[in-house]
């Protein structure tokens, strides 16, 4: 009897379950069919957006860019000064600046569009465009990075070196990466002749005495390190010496030409002073002395908007 009354339950929850079964699946299908509604629309939506969505001041996005001197990547006489491609820099056929830094990363750069996180014309430049978008922009030199800068146009030959010259300390171990002793340090200097550095006593102050030989050529050495051969940038070849002035004869190696003219926007830095030399012509050569190459220069910026930071 028992047993009949248990198989009678379980007929019963049997039952239940059959008659549960289709009213449930028809919930699961309502259910997934209202999800899938709900997430196509927003993802719609959402692809809508991005896709037609144009940069606003005080968007923050993030770009990848490249600048350079003289005019656009890809034109002749283009020089690179900075860029966020690791392609770019690492690409030895596009011609780079002195002053450009090859890096051990390269990232777009993150900006916030009107906030002055860079340069103003660079920030109104994205307004408007959507991502993908590649651009360009002309930053003249007073919108750009203005400073200070001195402008010389001197002969090639005739240039005079004093025999004795004088830097601070810091300055000198910048430069040449040690640091000079009282009793005197003998080095290599970056007009590639050999001097003599003595540290001023109750000073900060470094004295140099320059040891060129008349009648011989030097090269321009970074830091006293001669450079590669094919690299050369800069000679001077000393017609005479007095005890007051070493008087060379300057050439300038493998240069840029642009537009005509020869152009090197590289750098030479002799401790105390830094040249940008940006002409080689008729026997002269045009030069300014700055913090930096940028400074007061025609920029050319090419821009590409890769995303939106919400």
């Amino acid at each position: 009897m028992r047993a009949m009354v248990i198989m009678a339950g379980e007929e019963n929850k049997v039952k239940e379950r059959k008659e549960h079964d289709p009213i449930f699946m028809v919930c699961l299908v309502l259910f997934l069919i209202a999800c899938a509604a709900v997430l196509g629309v927003f993802a719609i939506d959402h692809l809508s957006s991005s896709e037609d969505r144009t940069a606003a001041y005080g968007d923050s996005v993030t770009v990848d860019y490249t600048g350079t001197f003289y005019d656009y990547i890809g034109s002749d006489g283009a020089l690179v000064f900075d860029t966020s491609y690791k392609s770019v820099a690492n690409d030895d056929s596009i011609a780079k600046s002195d002053d450009f830094t090859t890096r051990s990363s390269y990232s777009p750069l993150d900006i916030t569009i009107g906030s002055g996180g860079a340069l103003e014309m660079f920030e109104n430049a994205i307004v408007g465009h959507k991502v993908g978008d590649k651009f360009k922009v002309l930053i003249p030199k007073d919108k750009g990075y203005v400073g200070a800068e001195t402008k010389n146009t001197v002969p090639l030959n005739g240039f005079v070196v004093p025999v004795t010259q004088s830097m601070t300390s810091s300055q000198f171990e910048s430069l040449y990466g040690m640091k000079v002793a009282y009793v005197g340090t003998q080095f290599k200097t970056v007009y590639g002749w050999d001097a003599m550095a003595v540290l001023v006593s109750n000073s900060n102050m470094v004295e140099i005495n320059n040891m060129p030989v008349a009648g011989k050529t030097y090269t321009f050495s970074p830091g006293g390190d001669a450079p590669e051969d094919g690299k050369e940038k800069l000679t001077f070849t000393v017609t005479s010496k007095t005890a007051e002035d070493i008087v060379c004869d300057l050439a300038f190696k493998n240069y840029t030409a642009v537009s005509g003219k020869t152009i090197q926007m590289e750098s030479f830095d002799f401790g105390d002073e830094k040249w940008y030399v940006t002409e080689v012509d008729n026997g002269t050569f045009s030069y300014k002395t700055s913090d930096r190459g940028t400074v007061n220069e025609d920029l050319y910026f090419e821009i590409e908007l890769k995303s939106f930071k919400e």
